[in-house]
């Protein structure tokens, strides 16, 4: 059975590894996570540490221009597993030049599909 896509931008696969740090805690421990894939609106990554959906994280993310955006993500997708699991956040208060920046890739993919 195909799996819907429920996003409404377009994923970009981005294998990196961030760290994360959860911003209404006292302690500020970083998270490091695997990324999947950014798009416009979010990213999805893996995490060995389990996370609660609804929590607010920073993170400074390399994309693939080797540019560094520094964005808060809201985890709204977690498909849990023993010891972590795979999670969906969109990004909060993003601006728009960082948003332009993906999307510039985005473009350039396209542009590379295209004339192959």
């Amino acid at each position: 059975m195909a799996t819907i896509e429920r996003r409404k931008e377009k994923r970009n696969d981005l294998s990196i590894r961030i760290n994360i740090n959860r911003l209404d805690q006292k302690e500020k421990t970083p998270i490091t996570v695997d990324v999947l894939d950014v798009s416009k609106a979010g990213i999805g990554f893996i995490s060995d540490v389990e996370l609660e959906s609804g929590a607010i994280y920073e993170a400074d993310i390399t994309i693939w221009t080797g540019d560094t955006i520094h964005a808060f993500i809201e985890i709204v997708r977690v498909s849990a597993q023993e010891g972590g699991g795979i999670y969906g956040g969109i990004f909060v208060g993003m601006p728009e030049s960082d948003w332009s920046r993906i999307r510039v890739y985005e473009t350039y993919q396209e542009f590379g599909e295209d004339a192959k």
